[in-house]
């Protein structure tokens, strides 16, 4: 029990700092380990002009959560790229927003990319996301 507590405590800490909560979407080694239904409703609430926001949490190699937040107001998506958890990302870490038009999709060959268009910043113009079939 001595052994395992250490690793217990440290689990528990690493969970806190990093900020992912249960209704995250959490991509982990180019998959989604969970939440795909939420990914799901919110592009056909996209498609039916239904409000609705969403955060996809990507890891870093080294464990740093990157946050991508989608939030769909019935007529434009408001994006906001967070790397500031990521402890190497260098100098120009922090939190980036921008307004897009569209969720649009493409067939990949790993499954379903999808990005934004009609941006009004570089920054929404940098997201996009793969679901692999």
């Amino acid at each position: 029990m001595r052994k395992v507590f250490p690793l217990l405590l440290f689990a528990v800490i690493l969970t806190a700092c990093n900020r992912v909560k249960d209704s995250d979407i959490v991509f982990e080694q180019e998959e989604i380990t969970s939440n795909l239904d939420k990914l799901e409703e919110f592009i056909k609430n996209v498609e039916n002009e239904n409000e609705d926001k969403i955060r996809i949490v990507r890891r870093t190699i080294e464990g740093d959560p990157i946050f991508d937040t989608l939030d769909y107001n019935g007529e434009s998506i408001t994006y906001t790229h967070d790397d500031s958890h990521d402890k190497f990302g260098g100098s120009d870490k922090g939190t980036e927003s921008g307004t897009c038009e569209n969720l649009e999709s493409k067939t990949s060959e790993r499954g379903m990319k999808y990005y934004l268009t009609e941006c009004s910043s570089e920054t929404g113009k940098h997201f996009d996301f793969e679901i692999p079939e």
